[in-house]
């Protein structure tokens, strides 16, 4: 719940009238794009609801693009959308943590602040998948 209450304390800094959410469906295809820390923009292709296991950190990746940690951190419902799968895979890869503050994935965290919140309300939810860990066998592309 404290999770819940300091992504929705981030809102007023999110401008809802320009922000988008994407759904996306389990299983389906997505690309995850981000700029890292050395400005690069960084492109991952892979399948949404993917259970990569645990990251170099210990942090759950057990549903890419959900919107919450892992399969069973907090939520607001099992939201899945562009935002947060490409929070999810920056993350990942770059064994990101403090949030908005992560110099790699900062940026992709703040884009899914709104999609966490208003996912829901907006047609993104669905029942998590429940797939063996599979690692990924590629890397991020950065240019």
């Amino acid at each position: 719940m404290v999770a819940i209450k300091n992504l929705l304390a981030l809102l007023p800094i999110v401008q809802l009238g320009s922000a988008a959410i994407t759904c996306l469906r389990v299983g389906q295809t997505a690309t995850a794009v981000w700029k890292n820390a050395a400005g690069k923009t960084c492109r991952f292709t892979g399948i949404v609801g993917s259970n990569f296991g645990r990251n170099a950190i210990g942090s759950d990746y057990s549903c890419n693009g959900r919107c919450g940690a892992g399969c069973s951190g907090a939520a607001v419902g099992n939201v899945y959308t562009q935002d947060c799968f490409s929070h999810d895979i920056c993350s990942y890869f770059h064994s990101a943590s403090g949030g908005a503050s992560d110099p790699n994935c900062g940026p992709a965290f703040n884009a899914a602040v709104d999609d966490t919140a208003l996912g829901a309300i907006n047609g993104c939810g669905q029942t998590n998948p429940s797939n063996p860990i599979s690692p990924p066998s590629a890397q991020p592309v950065c240019s």
